[in-house]
């Protein structure tokens, strides 16, 4: 018999690990190459040399006030505060396009329920027991949607589309119910 124990790895978990590596922010004014202060003027030249003519023209302005009504960069949106340029932190260098690959565009049809058969159409289309089906479910009663041979009940607390026809204030009672 050997006395040896089994070998146990040792358990990884520190935030690093979890969460990947975490870069420490880094608020050192002395740090910030810009001189002036807040409100000074940026020079010409500098402005040429920064940005694009287009963002030098649209300076200060927000989408209300370009003609197109698109936001500009200095929109507080998330079209510019958030880079989709594939970069995970700003200091990385960004490849141009999104980092998450997944995402795709669709149409409205293809989100939500009207990509599939919910559990009551997979239900009368596809039964468990082979047995077909076309009814009510058990304690609801029938709406007579479902193909059966039961009648719509007419419910009096409901106006008719003639009763609500022609022009009449929102608050006209329009939607209280007959004879109140």
């Amino acid at each position: 018999m050997s006395d040896q124990k089994p070998y146990t790895p040792t358990e990884i978990d520190n935030t690093e690990d979890r969460m990947g590596s975490i870069e420490q922010l880094d608020f050192d004014q002395r740090r910030d190459e810009r001189k002036g202060r807040i409100g000074d003027e940026v020079p010409g030249e500098q402005v040429a040399d920064e940005f694009t003519s287009e963002r030098a023209a649209e300076a200060g302005m927000t989408a209300g006030e370009v003609p197109d009504g698109e936001t500009t960069m200095d929109d507080m949106a998330p079209e510019t505060l958030i880079p989709e340029d594939g970069a995970r932190s700003p200091s990385e260098r960004g490849h141009g396009e999104p980092a998450d690959q997944d995402l795709s565009v669709v149409s409205e049809h293809e989100i939500g329920a009207d990509v599939d058969l919910d559990e009551a159409e997979l239900g009368r289309h596809d039964p468990l027991d082979g047995k077909p089906w076309d009814g009510p479910a058990e304690g609801d009663e029938d709406t007579g949607l479902s193909g059966g041979d039961a009648v719509l009940r007419e419910d009096d607390s409901v106006l008719s589309d003639e009763e609500l026809e022609g022009e009449a204030p929102l608050d006209s009672g329009r939607d209280k119910r007959p004879g109140e």
